[in-house]
């Protein structure tokens, strides 16, 4: 049995619907921006472990149990407001790297452990305005953790059931960030040839009646679902955008502690990247180091702050 060369099919089937595709498109992640470059990797005012937030923080929380936690930068402070109820588990894996609470693998060969995950890691990839991101922990020769944590998003309390893949035009959601035709091929096509069970030309030319209509009829819920993607209608997700803390993936359920926060709002991550938190306070320095040259900025240290007496 033949396999599909994507190319000439679509030529066949789609010629027209590829010609009305936006081949620019809003997003610009590619690549880290800013020359700047951090000047002392000393901050006279590091927080130490343990510190008690002030009260306008406090107030600033949209829930005063939530875990808010102090992101200490040689830039400066950031703290965060993690949200368990919208990311049981995506939370718990951020607080069990930063307090030491999970192993992790050794370093140069050493023996696995519980570390401070983030540590001593820099925000290695950084875009202007737009993200900065950090928990890559190949940048200091450490290694990720062995599981990793699935998705935590409510695709249908973010509405993706009722976005349409393409428009009355033939073109595609914006939300899908389509940057041309091959993109389109890779995102929406090849997926949709694999669960029609489209194997070969034969197969397409057989049922190019009911790839086009089922592509018509098609939203982001179930193209998302269709890339492997899976969600829990019990969340209360989030919606991705300025301030909010996400957990970077490689793809459907590969979370696994490394994560950004967006300056800009990024709705083409809706319904594909879990929203663990936001910022409290400190979004001044976000915007800094976003200017900085990338992994310029160096984390001392993230600690939980307001954590339950006793524990």
């Amino acid at each position: 049995m033949t396999r599909i060369n994507p190319l000439p099919l679509v030529s066949l089937l789609f010629v027209n619907l590829l010609c009305a595709l936006i081949l620019t498109t809003t997003s610009s992640i590619a690549g880290a921006q800013g020359t700047s470059s951090v000047t002392s990797q000393t901050s006279s005012n590091a927080s130490q472990t343990g510190q008690t937030p002030s009260s306008g923080i406090q107030a600033s929380m949209e829930n005063p149990r939530n875990p808010l936690v102090l992101i200490d930068t040689s830039q400066g402070e950031i703290y965060i407001e993690l949200l368990p109820e919208a990311a049981p588990l995506n939370v718990q894996r951020f607080l069990d790297l930063a307090e030491a609470q999970l192993p992790v693998p050794g370093v140069n060969g050493g023996p696995d452990g519980p570390r401070n995950y983030y540590d001593g890691l820099t925000f290695h990839r950084v875009i202007s305005n737009t993200l900065i991101q950090a928990g890559a922990p190949e940048r200091a020769n450490r290694q990720r953790p062995a599981q990793t944590v699935p998705d935590e998003i409510n695709a249908r309390g973010l509405g993706l059931e009722q976005q349409s893949v393409l428009d009355a035009s033939g073109k595609p959601h914006p939300w899908l960030n389509i940057g041309g035709a091959d993109d389109f091929k890779q995102t929406v096509l090849e997926p949709l040839y694999r669960e029609m069970g489209i194997r070969n030309d034969n197969d397409l030319l057989t049922r190019q009646g009911d790839v086009l209509q089922r592509l018509q009829s098609l939203n982001l819920l179930q193209l998302h679902e269709l890339m492997g993607y899976r969600y829990d209608g019990r969340l209360p997700s989030r919606r991705p955008g300025r301030g909010s803390v996400i957990m970077v993936n490689r793809g459907p359920g590969s979370n696994d502690g490394e994560f950004f926060i967006a300056l800009d709002n990024t709705p083409w991550l809706t319904g594909t990247s879990t929203v663990i938190g936001r910022v409290a306070s400190g979004m001044p320095v976000v915007e800094q180091i976003s200017r900085n040259a990338a992994a310029s900025t160096r984390i001392y240290r993230i600690r939980q702050t307001n954590r339950p007496s006793g524990e």
